[in-house]
């Protein structure tokens, strides 16, 4: 199997050190721990350290498609609060990822892994006619950014509404592209346009809807030492399962398990498969 991470890897500034972040980095190095090819599409600037980037390569993953430009990398400023970590200042942004980026991709799965808006819907259309399976995380979609932060709007999700995808957003991100508080609701309205979806709910686990239906997965009590990139594991866990054609059942709980596991790592790094088997029968499921 054969897998490609699309969007921008970054750089990380938390309050005492940088780090590689980006939907990309997490998904592909879960990946490639999975011991699946994993490719990244990306663009970084002239900025990017060269030590942050060998992580990849030191995790196995294919960077020969990382473009370097004469831009800076997209940076964020990530701040700990009410539980969870995320970002809170976009400091820089790099160039938008092209049509020209995904020439000759080979893949099965293609997770598109947005942070800033630098995925349209130009890519995901190319994404569709090259992979079995096109995930979507929606948070860099979503995401707005103002000279005091980060906000939410629902707006660019209407370049999306309808494509062949399966998306993944979390509780906070799904109240702000469907306005209903509840996020069962929001689970029920975004299945009309996407084909599977999930919600992650943190702690609380996650929801999904797949064609067979709704369904609510519990999360497996983990010493927690990361939270960031939990999500993005959890999209790329899923846009595997999918194309090795597990049931709804066995795909969530593989999802939520790889999703917990990952958070007992610090940083994009390898999750044991031993870990993520012996996670997934405590994910109870009911169908919804």
């Amino acid at each position: 199997m054969k897998y490609a991470a699309v969007g921008h890897i970054t750089i990380d500034e938390f309050e005492d050190h940088l780090r590689l972040g980006g939907s990309v980095s997490y998904g592909s190095v879960f990946a490639s721990g999975l011991g699946i090819q994993a490719i990244a599409v990306s663009r970084i600037g002239y900025d990017m350290p060269e030590g942050l980037l060998a992580q990849l390569i030191k995790e196995g993953v294919d960077t020969s498609r990382v473009r370097r430009t004469c831009e800076k990398t997209t940076r964020f400023a990530i701040r700990r609060g009410r539980g969870f970590s995320c970002p809170t200042l976009l400091l820089s942004r790099c160039s938008e990822i092209e049509v020209s980026d995904l020439s000759d991709l080979k893949v099965d799965v293609i997770h598109l892994g947005p942070v800033a808006g630098e995925v349209g819907r130009s890519v995901a259309l190319e994404s569709i006619k090259l992979a079995r399976v096109v995930m979507l995380d929606l948070q860099g979609v979503l995401r707005v950014f103002g000279g005091e932060g980060v906000s939410l709007s629902s707006e660019p999700l209407n370049d999306f509404l309808g494509l062949d995808l399966a998306v993944h957003l979390n509780r906070e991100e799904a109240i702000a592209a469907i306005g209903n508080p509840d996020p069962i609701e929001c689970l029920r309205e975004l299945s009309k346009h996407f084909s599977v979806v999930s919600i992650s709910l943190g702690s609380g686990g996650a929801l999904f809807s797949f064609p067979e239906g709704f369904l609510r997965a519990s999360a497996p009590a983990v010493n927690v030492l990361d939270d960031v990139g939990a999500g993005d594991v959890l999209t790329a866990a899923l846009g595997i399962a999918l194309a090795r054609g597990y049931s709804p059942e066995d795909a969530a709980r593989f999802s939520v398990a790889s999703s917990a596991a990952s958070t007992s790592k610090i940083g994009p790094r390898k999750v044991e498969l031993d870990l993520i088997n012996s996670l997934r029968e405590r994910v109870e499921l009911s169908w919804l």
